[in-house]
């Protein structure tokens, strides 16, 4: 018995075959930005219930932080075929552009926590849960304009 969707000649291999070499690097990214979120995540909560600090200044300067740790093991493992001249610059603009959908992560933070009453922790996880996605593409084709 033949499987159509097993064979090379299926009309929807080349799609998969695309898919697979666009995002062959995403798996290495969510290891990372997890990592990271974990780091995030931790600092907040001691700055906030250790140091006594509002949960939002918690999370901006914990997700500096981890923003250091994300772009340094992103230009080293993720996106290690990148061009490394202007390494400075190129962190400058991945913080000022982080900075930007950052303002948009704490917006919604405070959406979730302040207005909906959702524990922060909860309302941090969900966010950087929805914007792991859109990190990823735009780190591939802006920051490290790394193309397969």
């Amino acid at each position: 018995m033949k499987i159509p969707f097993l064979k090379r000649e299926h009309r929807y291999y080349p799609f998969k075959k695309e898919f697979i070499r666009k995002f062959k690097r995403y798996p290495h990214f969510i290891m990372i930005g997890l990592t990271g979120f974990v780091i995030n995540l931790v600092l907040t909560a001691v700055f906030t219930e250790f140091f006594d600090l509002w949960y939002l200044l918690s999370y901006i300067m914990a997700a500096l932080l981890s923003w250091v740790f994300n772009f340094y093991m992103n230009s080293r493992f993720t996106f290690r075929g990148h061009n490394s001249e202007h390494s400075l610059k190129r962190y400058i603009f991945y913080l000022q552009t982080y900075g930007m959908m950052g303002l948009a992560s704490l917006a919604l933070v405070y959406i979730l926590t302040s207005i909906a009453g959702m524990y922060y922790l909860l309302s941090i996880f969900i966010v950087s849960a929805i914007m792991s996605l859109a990190t990823f593409v735009f780190n591939k084709k802006v920051v490290f304009k790394y193309f397969d």
